[in-house]
């Protein structure tokens, strides 16, 4: 019975993150145009936020995955030095 819940209630949340995504497209049908650096963009309103949001997203991840990688490459080269104790 709670899985029956569980499932209930992940298909109410899905079904309203739907209906808000549907709504953002129809209030956002008309053409726009953003004008950047000398780029100009025109297109679908809804379509140029979700390319500028990925745009965003995958920014965000490159520049994280970025900072791991030199910190792991810092860790490794520590972990490499010899450390000698005097007696």
């Amino acid at each position: 019975m709670e899985r029956k819940k569980q499932s209930i209630w992940f298909w109410i949340v899905n079904g309203l993150i739907a209906l808000v995504i549907l709504l953002f497209i129809v209030q956002n049908w008309g053409m726009v145009t953003f004008n950047f650096l000398g780029i100009k963009l025109e297109g679908y309103g809804f379509l140029v936020f979700l390319i500028i949001f990925f745009l965003g997203f995958f920014s965000g991840w490159f520049w994280s995955y970025n900072r791991n990688r030199r910190k792991n490459k810092m860790q490794k080269a520590d972990s490499r030095e010899t450390h000698y104790i005097e007696e």
